[in-house]
């Protein structure tokens, strides 16, 4: 073992307590440096973001299913117009209603039937503006049938009602208007 003089020793012992007061202010600093970042990054009182951007945004289920989107929805979808808006979905994934705007101008809220017969549309209730400020509420039985519908315009608003005839193969229409009431029976699709 080397011998060194006590001289050295204490040399050697003032630069290690040196070292080590420098060590605890860095230290020190580097857990200010820490906690400030933490204070602007989540604010004090929570966390504030002034802005987040995204393209869609998926709500899930505790076994993973989408239940809300918030988004467009995607290039070439089921639509007559493609919607930018909030979807839900039931438990099997299945859309059940929304509230969007759509690329033809149109702003709507809607309600979907969870199964429909093949081939029916499963909107059953729906609220609709156009582009042009026109309004229309419609209301459609289990088949897909408009049994009420509202509509407003320029030249005022009609009542609608309406019901399948017994075979099913006509739909019996009655129209409240302004200008009067009138009944018609037309081909079922």
């Amino acid at each position: 073992m080397n011998s060194a003089s006590p001289e050295v020793l204490e040399v050697r012992l003032a630069r290690i307590e040196r070292s080590l007061r420098r060590a605890r202010w860095g230290m020190l600093g580097l857990l200010l440096l820490v906690v400030a970042l933490f204070l602007a990054w989540y604010g004090v009182g929570g966390i504030v973001q002034r802005e987040i951007r995204v393209h869609r945004i998926y709500a899930v289920d505790d076994a993973g299913v989408v239940r809300v989107r918030i988004g467009q929805d995607p290039a070439g979808g089921h639509r007559m117009s493609r919607a930018a808006g909030v979807i839900v979905y039931d438990t099997t994934g299945l859309e059940r209603g929304g509230m969007g705007t759509m690329d033809n101008g149109r702003v709507a809220i809607g309600l979907d039937s969870p199964s429909t017969p093949k081939g029916t549309a499963r909107d059953r209730v729906g609220l609709m503006v156009d582009g042009k400020g026109n309004t229309m509420f419609m209301l459609l039985d289990a088949k897909a049938v408009p049994v009420v519908m509202a509509k407003g315009g320029d030249k005022g608003g009609t009542l609608q009602v309406s019901a399948l005839t017994p075979d099913g193969k006509q739909l019996q229409v009655r129209t409240l208007g302004v200008s009067g009431d009138t009944q018609s029976t037309e081909a079922a699709d």
